[in-house]
């Protein structure tokens, strides 16, 4: 027993090992099996994927709740509170049992360094196996093949994207990015492919592990209808619900997610589909807000892909202004090319950490990318939302904030804080 609180504990983890980010599973794995290999539930689903692996994971637990499962999930990064990170049905761990987790897991490692991620995944994997569930869902967090989730085998894996993204861990093309995500796969079990074209490297490795393939497009879909959405796809036998409701997440994501129950096996009812999925939105990924008369919108966009998903589903009839601040090793000149057509004035915000940059930096390099799209910097986020939100008021614009999940999760805490809270949009 140290005596640490959990806020205490999150300090000790971030100092506890030399490199932020360690891929490899040698180590989580052997501190693992001296925690007796718990496995975190009866049926394990696990979700790889470029971007759109919180939007799946978000779907699964609705649906997978809403049939009276027992469902546990598991997250990264956290947008407010670590406890985010570990949800058993429906509710967060709490700080107790989240320390709790802790110890044991440091009795555990005796000699052998963890990274706060793997420490994270070992406490998320210890809560779920006594908490008796139906089903555990877990989402990666870097790549794959070496990521700690990866100790666990999967019942049923997703892949719902493959891009570029965290290149300097993974590669740096989709074939090479591909071939680390289908590292979750195994031998016989069915992986669901969240898009239409996936990497030749993913349904390689699918076809030597005779791993069955769902695959967006083909063995699953999305359609609109004037009734609501319709989801098709197979199982055991063919599945068809229709009059789904319009949610905030992508229609491929959704599907996905649905092909992945329906896997489990899971006889998937209609009515219980439409209320899991009714309303269902995800903090911090195309989420919609109302704030001093301004219509804002905040998404954890923070690679090209993703900005490319972004811009796809803005206002097109509405002007736009951006906040915008991301990590220096993510493709920022791109990601600005693709947002600057939609819109007029870019706020530049800081980045914390080791990996983060200052407004200033960030404008050096978008000053040959975007010379002409009007930009400022600011010195913290809550000075560039402060005067894009003066700028919104005074030219009826409408307030994007996009880039990493520090800024989304900054910018979230100032408009609770600034003048009277938040309307959900």
């Amino acid at each position: 027993m140290t005596g640490r609180n959990l806020q205490q504990w999150l300090t000790h983890l971030e100092q506890l090992h030399p490199k932020e980010m360690d891929l490899g599973l040698d180590r989580v794995r052997a501190v693992w099996k001296r925690l007796g290999s718990p496995r975190p539930a009866q049926r394990v689903i696990t979700v790889a994927g470029t971007n759109g692996k919180g939007s799946v994971v978000a779907a699964l637990q609705a649906v997978l709740a809403g049939h009276g499962l027992r469902v546990g999930v598991t997250t990264s990064p956290h947008l407010h509170r670590f406890n985010e990170r570990i949800v058993i049905t429906g509710a967060e761990a709490s700080d107790g049992d989240i320390v709790a987790a802790f110890e044991r897991i440091d009795a555990a490692r005796q000699d052998i360094s963890l990274t706060y991620f793997e420490f994270a995944i070992l406490a998320a994997i210890d809560l779920m196996a006594r908490a008796a569930l139906d089903v555990a869902v877990l989402e990666v967090g870097l790549g794959g093949r070496l990521d700690a989730v990866n100790v666990i085998d999967a019942d049923v894996a997703v892949i719902s994207s493959v891009d570029l993204d965290h290149e300097a861990w993974l590669g740096d093309d989709r074939e090479s990015i591909g071939y680390e995500k289908a590292g979750i796969l195994r031998s016989g079990r069915p992986v669901v492919i969240g898009e239409t074209a996936p990497p030749r490297s993913v349904l390689k490795r699918a076809a030597e592990l005779e791993a069955p393939v769902y695959q967006f497009g083909r063995d699953f879909r999305w359609l609109d209808a004037q009734q609501g959405g319709r989801f098709e796809g197979r199982s055991y036998a063919a599945v068809c619900i229709e009059g789904l409701p319009a949610a905030a997440l992508l229609p491929s994501n959704l599907a996905a997610a649905l092909q992945a129950a329906s896997l489990l096996p899971l006889e998937l009812d209609p009515g219980r589909v439409h209320d899991a999925l009714d309303g269902l939105h995800l903090p911090g990924r195309m989420q919609t807000l109302g704030h001093g008369g301004l219509e804002w919108m905040l998404d954890v966009a923070h690679n090209p892909h993703a900005a490319a998903e972004l811009v796809a589903r803005l206002d097109a009839d509405a002007r736009w202004v951006a906040v915008f601040g991301t990590f220096r090793d993510k493709q920022v000149g791109r990601m600005v090319e693709l947002l600057a057509p939609r819109v007029e004035k870019l706020f530049l915000a800081p980045t914390p950490g080791g990996r983060g940059q200052t407004a200033e930096e960030l404008e050096q390099r978008l000053a040959a990318v975007v010379p002409s799209l009007p930009r400022s910097s600011f010195a913290a986020a809550g000075d560039a939302m402060a005067a894009a939100s003066e700028y919104a008021r005074t030219h009826d614009c409408r307030v994007l904030v996009a880039g990493s999940f520090t800024l989304v999760a900054s910018a979230a805490t100032w408009l609770n804080a600034d003048r009277g809270g938040l309307e959900a949009g």
